[in-house]
């Protein structure tokens, strides 16, 4: 009988520990069922906030989920997203960094990202070894070999750029912004013609491609075809009336055809819309002087050497005008 009370007392024993190990287990099961679905309801918070544009709170919320889970690669990466929105670009970076760290298997779009970064940053040389990782990640990443292409233009080493915008669209040929880059290319190259085609490449896969029709103008600028240009520069303006580019080569145009009032016109609008375009004072430098008023046009050129010191076109028009100016008042 003693015997049998034992071993039910250390069956019942087992039982209850058993049961304590299962209750522990269970414990742990729910504490972290909790903070997954805790991370989950701050996730989801911030991407409300996001999606009503509201990039500072959806920041707030996303640091939430991830002092929960610091490994958190979607939270780390949708704080990105917020930040880039609010153009803070130095956080931006670190934070895709984060991205990169949490996920050690991390898809090629986040080596992208940060590589666009970088670009904004002026940050070439290691923008291009970010987007390097996203190609060795993804070597069919067709965006990540145009913005490979943009940096190294940004560095002047348009022969490099053309290969990784050839290798953008050898991946994907109705990657319209890697023909219009292209195009662009061509035109500092002097091959007006092959530019002209790339840029009707662009236009062709996106018509609405308002960089596109700039381009496209340009080379017509510096083939002589005036008409056809201001019809492309009309039609980047058309379709977006905030290209400040297209308003200042429209007017650089019109300059040139000796409609000096129209570009005065175009050259304001073109600082309307970027104060800092420096080239579109510099365009109106040259109007107004061709209209002979040169006090008007060396205030503009100053406008112009302001926004860039470095911009020698200002410079020298500005000393042409000066002496103008001296020789009109003997």
């Amino acid at each position: 009988m003693n015997e049998d009370k034992c071993d039910k007392a250390s069956r019942k024993h087992t039982i209850i520990t058993v049961l304590g190990i299962a209750s522990m287990m269970l414990l742990m099961l729910v504490n972290i069922a909790g903070a997954a679905q805790s991370t989950n309801v701050w996730f989801h918070k911030g991407s409300e906030l996001m999606n009503s544009g509201k990039y500072n709170e959806a920041i707030k919320a996303y640091d939430k989920a991830i002092e929960i889970n610091p490994q958190d690669s979607e939270a780390w990466k949708n704080k990105g997203l917020a930040l880039e929105h609010l153009n803070r670009s130095n956080e931006t970076i670190k934070t895709y960094g984060k991205v990169i760290e949490s996920d050690p298997h991390n898809p090629s779009i986040d080596w992208y990202n940060k590589g666009l970064d970088l670009d904004n940053l002026n940050k070439s040389n290691e923008a291009i070894k970010a987007y390097d990782k996203a190609i060795e990640i993804n070597p069919q990443n067709s965006m990540a070999w145009t913005n490979k292409g943009n940096a190294l233009t940004n560095l002047n080493k348009s022969d490099e750029a053309i290969k990784a915008y050839d290798k953008a669209i050898e991946i994907n040929p109705q990657n319209s912004d890697a023909w219009t880059n292209k195009g662009l290319i061509l035109t500092i190259l002097g091959k007006y013609n092959e530019a002209i085609k790339a840029c009707g490449k662009a236009i062709e896969i996106n018509p609405h491609n308002s960089i596109a029709w700039n381009n496209k103008g340009n080379a017509l600028t510096n083939l002589n075809k005036s008409d056809e240009a201001i019809k492309a520069y009309d039609k980047a303006i058309e379709i977006n009336p905030q290209n400040s580019m297209a308003w200042t080569n429209k007017g650089l145009i019109l300059t040139f055809l000796g409609k000096y009032n129209e570009a005065i016109k175009a050259c304001d609008k073109a600082i309307e819309i970027n104060p800092h375009n420096s080239i579109a004072w510099n365009n109106k430098g040259l109007t107004l002087s061709s209209l002979g008023k040169y006090k008007e046009a060396i205030k503009a050129y100053d406008k112009a050497i302001e926004m860039n010191p470095q911009d020698s076109a200002a410079w020298y028009n500005k000393a042409v005008t000066l002496n103008r100016l001296n020789k009109s008042n003997l």
